[in-house]
């Protein structure tokens, strides 16, 4: 987080609080008097006043405590074999809503790539990522020619940090993973 500052506010309430009861400054003295030590509060309330205590409590707020960004790093299989890089995928939250910026190269010109992301925990692999894919409509990709892929688009209903941890995916013709990264912060 950029300038991430933690605020502790304290703030001390002095409480005054009356009990139900008030204690005897000298329950002998009552014993003496011919009274139970027990009945001192209900015969004569004399040293009695109200109890006073004091409650402190502490606040705590961060400002930019909030995920407000994350990218993912694209890849795709290469035709040797292994993960080719191909750009990147960045969310950014704005007053307008989550801007999606693409960067990408290697799409294939003339077909579709549907965005799909996957809720994960904190793990480097899939095994702790959801079997489903988010519920969020995410834009279609398309290039015409070969080449770059660069596009932005605004989603509204969707905040960076529910993408945190997400793994996203580019499928295609039918539901191929065609691209994967994981969203970071």
């Amino acid at each position: 987080m950029k300038n991430k500052t933690l605020f502790i506010i304290a703030s001390i309430f002095g409480v005054a609080v009356l009990m139900g009861g008030c204690s005897c400054p000298n329950k002998q003295q009552y014993a003496h008097r011919g009274h139970h030590a027990s009945q001192c509060n209900k015969k004569d309330h004399s040293g009695c006043g109200p109890q006073v205590s004091e409650t402190v409590v502490f606040y705590q707020t961060y400002e930019n405590a909030d995920i407000d960004s994350v990218h993912a790093k694209m890849y795709t299989r290469s035709s040797r074999g292994g993960e080719s890089p191909m750009g990147t995928i960045k969310f950014k939250e704005t007053d307008a809503g989550l801007k999606m910026k693409v960067d990408l190269v290697d799409l294939r010109p003339g077909k579709t790539y549907n965005t799909h992301v996957y809720q994960c925990g904190a793990c480097n692999d899939w095994s702790c990522c959801s079997k489903t894919p988010m519920a969020v409509d995410l834009p279609q990709l398309r290039i015409d020619h070969v080449g770059r892929l660069e596009q932005s688009y605004i989603i509204r209903g969707l905040t960076a940090a529910q993408l945190n941890n997400g793994k996203i995916v580019l499928t295609r013709d039918g539901g191929y993973k065609a691209a994967w990264g994981s969203l970071r912060k």
